[in-house]
């Protein structure tokens, strides 16, 4: 992250971060791990700050880096379905050849 961190606090079996991003402080309640966060929080930095450098305009930066990142969550959703599909009918093809077989 640039100029950025985590900061973690315990409280009542619920993790509560801060974290920075783009210069901005944020409070997060999870019950995932800190290093987790931490990448999270280190990856939308990145992705924000890879787009600032097109536009002065912090919103429409940050609405840049939103649909760059949800752009490569649905290549990867359609990548794992294209090789679900392919392992299933690589499957249904081996059980017809074992039965063919027996």
């Amino acid at each position: 992250m640039h100029n950025g961190g985590i900061r973690r606090q315990l409280m009542a079996g619920e993790n509560k971060f801060v974290v920075e991003i783009f210069g901005h402080s944020l409070n997060l309640r999870s019950s995932a791990n800190s290093e987790y966060t931490l990448q999270l929080a280190e990856y939308v930095d990145s992705q924000i700050h890879k787009v600032s450098r097109q536009s002065n305009d912090p919103i429409k930066v940050v609405l840049l880096a939103s649909m760059n990142i949800a752009n490569e969550l649905f290549e990867e959703r359609e990548a794992k379905e294209k090789s679900e599909k392919t392992l299933s009918r690589r499957a249904d093809s081996l059980l017809e050849m074992v039965r063919k077989a027996g």
